[in-house]
């Protein structure tokens, strides 16, 4: 067999097994531990292939400060569009993945919850059955940024 092609499967099974089992598995809605469990999260629930996360995570702020916050946070992540309505307090934003131009949504929901705000947040492919665990590292990244934003307006 010609090294190149041996060089090639070595590859693959590396990639394969990193994606089954590593940092480059899949998201799921189990990736994060939610606030409260007898929430519901008013987001559409992600389907039953690896490529979509969820959380809830509670926060001292008001709404309408947490709001700012996550729009900020949204802002700066490197989004293609984003659409914010104050109102209902949701944020939706596109983003596109560089190297193959496939494109990820999210959706924020905020709400109050026991003298608290609740941060809602899906992220989850528009195509394919898996996403390298694009989407868990993006609501991790989004999550690490609205806390230190919290902690520098305190």
């Amino acid at each position: 067999m010609p090294f190149w092609i041996v060089v090639g499967l070595i590859f693959l099974g590396i990639i394969i097994v990193l994606n089954l089992y590593g940092p480059l598995k899949g998201s799921t809605p189990a990736d994060f531990n939610d606030a409260d469990a007898k929430v519901n999260n008013p987001l559409k629930p992600c389907p039953g292939s690896p490529n979509c996360t969820t959380a809830s995570v509670l926060f001292e702020p008001s709404v309408d400060k947490l709001f700012e916050v996550v729009l900020s946070a949204i802002e700066k992540s490197g989004s293609e569009k984003i659409s914010a309505n104050s109102q209902e307090l949701q944020i939706n934003a596109v983003f596109r993945i560089p190297i193959f131009g496939f494109k990820d949504d999210v959706v924020v929901k905020i709400d109050s919850y026991n003298s608290k705000s609740i941060l809602f947040i899906k992220s989850s492919s528009r195509v394919g059955k898996g996403d390298l665990g694009v989407n868990r590292r993006r609501v991790s990244k989004l999550l690490s940024e609205i806390e230190i934003n919290l902690n520098k307006s305190i």
